[in-house]
């Protein structure tokens, strides 16, 4: 049976077209003409109501802890999203449900390994390895003065802490909870020379914030104080650099082995492998959180209200300011079809890969820079107290040499790390 179709207007006019043979050729004609306008029109919105709607980010949910000072996000292949708070580790589910929340004190940015333990390092200077049942499987009881970043992990489950006076422990929970080898930032009267790294171990006077890095040729890279080193696998000193005045952040390896790093001065460093500055860039504000690099070696870096695209040989690309003087507080991560993501004052923002704005979202406050998941989900802390999460073209993070802060999903600061 063929369909009817039926609309009350349609009939009406009809009744009148009916009707209109008892009068005029042109009064028929206008008539007819009348029904077939709104056929079309009819038309027009079923056809319309049919197409799709326009792709735009929007908030695919946010996540409230029941406490404060959330730490960068991190992932495991299952998507369970891993957050240090004020109070513990918690563990929350692809849909933002709470799974399990361990209690410890103050834990930073968890580190997810191989076999999917979670591993950090707490601010008062305790460290713990958790189950992905939320158990504490590791506890070696060193007190370690302070942390303000997490290890970095290496083969066979290593960990290189680096503590807020840069020292440097390194440990193989598989092994044992004692530590492997160490080596100690320059205390006055109490260290050989064997043991020492430059710069002073008085809490207060620099502070050391970053989290160690891992070469592909397996030297561990400290940016530490207003030093950069490169230490061995095996814990022996391989050389040492003076950058700056100020103090130096997180930094990021390309694949060439070139470690970009900025400081609190507003300069972004190029060293190479064997400790020589190739480069440096003035940008107009202190560098936030960590360089990011793209596959075709280009590096981003956020400083002040700006985001600044470096061609490998240090020179400009573009510069992107923030519109309405926005402050940027978190450094970018990397889609894989190009796009950058970054956090502003009450504002998440999005930037083409030629440093155009794609758009912006107004929600809380980013206070981690983001993490993109497998689907293209990007997380972040924000708000101080919330896990956001935001749905965007479905990108997932880009399979470049660092596309984000800690390097990949499970914050491992090693690009030999399988998969994002």
């Amino acid at each position: 049976m063929s369909r009817q179709f039926y609309h009350p207007s349609f009939s009406r006019s009809l009744r009148l077209c009916r009707a209109s043979r008892r009068y005029s050729y042109p009064f028929r004609l206008a008539c007819l003409s009348c029904v077939l306008l709104l056929l079309a029109s009819c038309g027009k919105k079923e056809a319309a109501s049919q197409e799709p709607k326009s792709a735009g980010p929007r908030v695919k949910w946010q996540f409230r802890s029941a406490h404060y000072a959330l730490s960068h996000p991190a992932l495991s292949p299952d998507g369970t999203i891993y957050i240090g708070t004020s109070h513990g580790l918690q563990a929350i589910s692809p849909d933002g449900k709470l799974q399990w929340e361990t209690a410890l004190n103050t834990p930073g940015t968890p580190v997810v390994s191989e076999d999917g333990t979670i591993y950090v390092a707490l601010r008062p200077g305790l460290i713990f390895g958790v189950s992905k049942e939320g158990q504490r499987v590791w506890q070696p009881g060193y007190g370690l003065i302070g942390f303000a970043a997490p290890p970095a992990l290496g083969p066979d489950t290593t960990l290189y802490f680096m503590n807020s006076v840069a020292d440097i422990y390194t440990f193989q929970p598989k092994r044992s909870g004692q530590k492997i080898w160490s080596l100690d930032t320059f205390r006055e009267g109490m260290l050989g020379a064997s043991t020492i790294l430059p710069g002073s171990a008085r809490v207060g006077v620099i502070s050391t914030n970053a989290a160690p890095l891992i070469t592909r040729a397996g030297s561990i890279i400290l940016p530490r104080q207003n030093f950069l080193d490169s230490i061995s696998a095996g814990g022996s000193p391989e050389w040492d650099l003076e950058l700056t005045s100020g103090s130096l952040g997180q930094a990021a390896l390309s694949n060439d082995g070139i470690i970009y790093v900025g400081d609190n001065q507003s300069v972004l460093f190029a060293v190479d492998s064997s400790g020589s500055k190739k480069w440096r860039f003035d940008s107009t504000g202190s560098v936030i959180g960590s360089p990011v690099i793209d596959i075709e070696g280009v590096i981003y870096f956020t400083a002040g209200d700006a985001v600044y695209a470096l061609n490998p040989d240090g020179t400009l690309k573009w510069r992107f300011s923030s519109p309405s003087a926005t402050h940027l507080l978190t450094s970018p991560a990397l889609a894989a079809d190009g796009t950058l993501y970054l956090g502003g004052e009450f504002t998440l923002f999005a930037l083409h890969p030629d440093g155009t704005l794609k758009w912006n979202l107004h929600l809380y406050s980013p206070t981690s820079s983001p993490a993109i998941g497998p689907d293209g989900t990007i997380y972040f802390a924000c708000g101080y107290s919330w896990l956001c999460a935001v749905e965007d073209s479905g990108s997932p993070l880009m399979p470049s040499a660092w596309p984000k802060q800690f390097h990949d999903l499970a914050n491992t600061s090693n690009p030999l790390h399988d998969g994002n």
